[in-house]
């Protein structure tokens, strides 16, 4: 007997599926759910660039984006304008002012608007005296970023990065001087972490700090655990508004504050992922590409 679905609610998988109505899909392969509830076919996909692509980024206005292909650094377009010594780590960015920082733990920089590549964790501490109450001159209590931090992320006014302790199972997360964003006191300007810090997002309220089991928000003066799940590798947190969106262990996820907005999905996170806000056909979608791995956290 034929029956008439009005629209359907989208995708549920973790509910047991007899306890669903038939405008509830179990299974949405190749498909998405318009604004009016119905079902349309995914649009393909055309192939913009062959090679060994290990990572990319866009600038926050869309202008330049740029690759790390192999041990070069490229434009969207495809010309070279640097190379790096570690093809093999994962390499992460962030924006300041129309600059583009990167950094992966041996290789880092900063490329102008004219693409051209400066230093920037290699910078050296050159003329700087610091002087006692009396007027004595003190050593140097600022330095560079060790080699070996990895994460990066701008928050007000200062640089963040992330240095992983196998060891002791925790992240020490550095932050530079006020506009000092190659200076930084090693003695003093730290936040520690239990697990490995994957993800550093920016917020208005808070730098969200996305570790491998579960996921923080620092205010600049405390640190407050919002999921007890975490995050996976890769560049997938993605500015809509007035919220944060990144790719969890758990699906998808905004801060702040907290939701998980995918609680009724449950899918293989995978061992890595990059993610972006899509705006198409009068739509705004959230578009997660995983590294297939790991396992979904429910039964069905």
């Amino acid at each position: 007997m034929p029956m008439n679905v009005a629209s359907f609610k989208g995708l549920n998988n973790v509910t047991d599926p007899m306890r669903l109505g038939m405008d509830t899909l179990v299974q949405a392969d190749n498909v998405n759910i318009t604004d009016t509830g119905a079902i349309t076919k995914r649009k393909g996909y055309t192939l913009h660039t062959a090679g060994n692509v290990a990572s990319a980024y866009s600038t926050l206005n869309y202008s330049r984006a740029y690759l790390i292909e192999g041990n070069t650094i490229k434009t969207i377009g495809g010309v070279q304008i640097g190379s790096i010594l570690d093809a093999s780590s994962e390499m992460y960015w962030c924006e300041v002012n129309d600059d583009v920082y990167f950094n992966n733990g041996i290789d880092s920089g900063i490329i102008k608007p004219d693409h051209e590549i400066l230093p920037w964790r290699e910078s050296t501490l050159t003329d700087l005296k610091f002087l006692d109450a009396a007027g004595n001159e003190l050593d140097s209590l600022l330095a560079t970023l060790p080699v070996g931090t990895d994460v990066i992320q701008h928050w007000k006014g200062r640089m963040y990065a992330c240095q992983y302790m196998a060891s002791e199972d925790q992240t020490v997360i550095w932050f530079s001087r006020p506009l000092g964003y190659h200076l930084f006191n090693l003695d003093t300007d730290f936040v520690m972490v239990q697990g490995q810090v994957l993800m550093l997002a920016p917020h208005d309220n808070a730098l969200i700090i996305g570790a491998d089991d579960a996921v923080y928000a620092y205010d600049g003066t405390s640190l407050a655990q919002i999921a007890d799940y975490g995050v996976v590798p890769g560049q997938h947190w993605s500015s809509d508004e007035s919220r944060v969106l990144f790719w969890s262990r758990r699906g998808l996820c905004a801060a702040l504050p907290f939701q998980n907005l995918t609680e009724q999905v449950s899918v293989a996170p995978g061992v890595r992922a990059g993610g972006c806000v899509v705006r198409a056909g009068g739509q705004r979608r959230y578009l997660s590409v995983i590294q297939q791995g790991d396992s979904p956290f429910n039964a069905y």
